[in-house]
């Protein structure tokens, strides 16, 4: 087996796949491993005219060069793009040639014989990975045995590699002087082939020889040699920022956008990261003067740092009065939180309140972003709401996402729906059902004496079917301080009662306040007993002291104020023993 591929590839296959246009080829061409017959099919195929033939030498070079047998293939398809100044093959031809050098990093210990000192330092070391040539596979059948060359192994010596690395930046060096007007965007070609596990440890970066060429040239931190990139001595990768070679061609202002499709395009984060530092070193006036489309494309990018990036060119974007207002919805898609801060604090500076409609507002207002929701909310507050249509769309503030601002939303709400001469029972139900802990407890706090919800029986009866245990604790509270509920008997706190009690998390603190209320209760009306008396006795059995305290007091209680419940209790409780002596006591 060679590099996992199986046996060699066939030759006829090889020759059907590539005239017929097979998606097959590359796959049939990477288990080839004659030279003979992968130079043949070099001269074919560097001269072949077709799109599909372009397109699978960019695929082949964008995958590892560790197929045996195919220097001559790549040389040959390497000299004819530099001959016809190809600048596209020639980007990925740079970048898979950078990629055949992956440098180790060593331990060492160092010895002055002056000071009698020890020291162990880190360095750099080439492995051993160059593939042998004419390489056969074979099987020992009596052993079982089947060659095999590891995957990390690379086409070339390193003599080679370093040839083939200079050559190539060679290319692009005189195109910088020759062709200036060609050299941006032909890096930037070769940038956009980068990917993350091109530097996926820091000594990668300075493996790159050719990109720290083209980015980090004059750079002061580096020592750029024949064949490699070192760092001078007590400097760090963390220093580097943009110093490329040909800084004046970067500095143009028909790099700009050039340097932008790198930052959209490029896979390799260490890339983008260069051309964004680069924007903002060199092109800060031309940025300023950026089309909403532009900063849309950042704004909307799936990576977060792009996304930051846009916000801070849209805050420093000139012409923003007059950007209309579905561009700025849109921008208010961000999903990058820190972008999305920026962009709300530059549209409430520059866009006026009276352009948002109060559906607008109000699809703000309930976003679940909390800047969103906060220009929404102060949109909201300049708005003048009079009408009772417009009050009545005030509801729709109860399903705000945002929990760090509902509590705000559902006051506002209220003190519109619930004022005296405004009120509605229906738009503040909704508030007490909000999905939001915080817009619930602000509809509580609405509910005071002063409102008019306070003594409304139809408002009070829609509590006591509540869902939530909040507002069940609350009610529990609430009638501890209110001899009785308008509109509810105690038939209809039954519920409430039996919820709380039989809470295992929660309700600490209410659950001995309803056992007192569901004795008083049943004091006040004894035919509730063979409802209520069982939950009462669940707090009995309980296993905490509190409850258990609290259901013992009020059974006695019971006892001694409705004499004639004592059987009840005897049969519901037979383990309690209590006489009427003691109970009278």
């Amino acid at each position: 087996m060679v590099n996992g591929c199986g046996q060699s590839g066939s030759s006829v296959l090889l020759d059907e796949y590539f005239s017929s246009e097979d998606p097959r080829f590359l796959a049939e061409l990477r288990k080839s491993f004659s030279a003979k017959k992968l130079a043949g099919l070099a001269e074919r195929w560097k001269r072949d005219p077709r799109p599909w033939a372009r397109r699978q030498i960019l695929a082949y070079l964008a995958q590892p060069l560790n197929c045996p047998g195919h220097e001559p293939l790549v040389k040959r398809l390497f000299k004819h793009a530099e001959h016809q100044r190809d600048d596209e093959l020639m980007a990925a031809f740079l970048v898979a040639f950078d990629r055949l050098i992956r440098r180790g990093r060593k331990s060492r210990y160092r010895y002055d014989w002056q000071t009698r000192e020890v020291w162990q330092e880190e360095y750099l070391t080439t492995p051993r990975d160059t593939l042998p040539r004419d390489v056969r596979p074979w099987t020992d059948e009596e052993l079982g045995v089947t060659v095999r060359i590891a995957p990390s192994h690379r086409l070339f010596s390193y003599h080679t590699r370093y040839y083939l690395r200079r050559r190539v930046w060679r290319y692009f060096r005189w195109m910088g002087y020759q062709r200036p007007d060609d050299y941006p965007p032909a890096v930037a070609r070769a940038l956009k082939r980068y990917t993350d596990d091109d530097f996926a440890k820091g000594e990668n970066i300075l493996d790159n020889w050719s990109l720290m060429q083209a980015c980090f040239r004059r750079h002061d931190a580096l020592e750029f040699r024949t064949c490699t990139v070192r760092l001078r001595q007590g400097r760090g990768l963390a220093e580097l920022t943009p110093a490329p070679r040909f800084a004046g061609l970067w500095r143009k202002g028909e790099s700009m956008p050039v340097l932008l499709s790198v930052v959209t395009e490029a896979p390799s984060r260490f890339v983008r990261l260069w051309a964004m530092n680069l924007l903002r070193a060199e092109h800060t006036r031309h940025l300023a003067s950026l089309g909403p489309e532009d900063l849309l494309g950042l704004l909307e990018n799936a990576d977060g740092e792009i996304q930051q990036f846009g916000a801070e060119l849209l805050q420093n974007a000139s012409g923003l009065e007059s950007l209309e207002l579905p561009v700025w919805l849109r921008l208010l898609r961000t999903p990058n939180p820190t972008a999305l801060a920026v962009i709300c604090d530059v549209m409430k500076q520059h866009v006026r309140p009276e352009r948002l409609g109060l559906d607008q507002c109000l699809e703000l207002a309930c976003a679940g972003p909390a800047p969103v929701a906060r220009l929404g909310f102060d949109f909201l507050k300049q708005r003048s709401i009079v009408s009772p249509d417009d009050r009545k769309k005030l509801v729709r503030l109860a399903d705000a996402a945002c929990a760090a601002i509902a509590g705000e939303l559902t006051g506002f709400a209220l003190a519109a729906l619930g004022a005296p001469g405004t009120y509605d029972r229906e738009a503040a139900t909704a508030f007490f059902d909000s999905l939001q802990p915080e817009a619930r407890a602000a509809a509580w706090a609405w509910l005071t004496p002063d409102s008019p919800g306070y003594a409304d029986p139809a408002l009070w009866c829609r509590l006591l079917e509540t869902p939530f245990d909040d507002i069940r604790m609350r009610l529990i509270d609430c009638l501890q301080q209110r001899a009785e509920l308008p509109g509810t008997a105690a038939d209809a706190l039954a519920p409430v009662w039996c919820s709380v009690l039989a809470g295992v998390h929660r309700g600490g603190r209410q659950k001995p306040k309803a056992v007192r209320q569901i004795a008083r209760a049943m004091q006040a009306d004894p035919a509730l007993a063979a409802r209520l008396l069982p939950v009462l006795i669940v707090a009995v059995r309980s296993v905490r002291r509190p409850e258990r305290r609290a259901g013992l007091s009020a059974v006695v209680w019971l006892v001694e104020a409705c004499p004639d419940l004592a059987d009840t209790v005897a049969a519901m409780l037979p383990e309690l023993r209590l006489s009427p002596k003691e109970a009278a006591s």
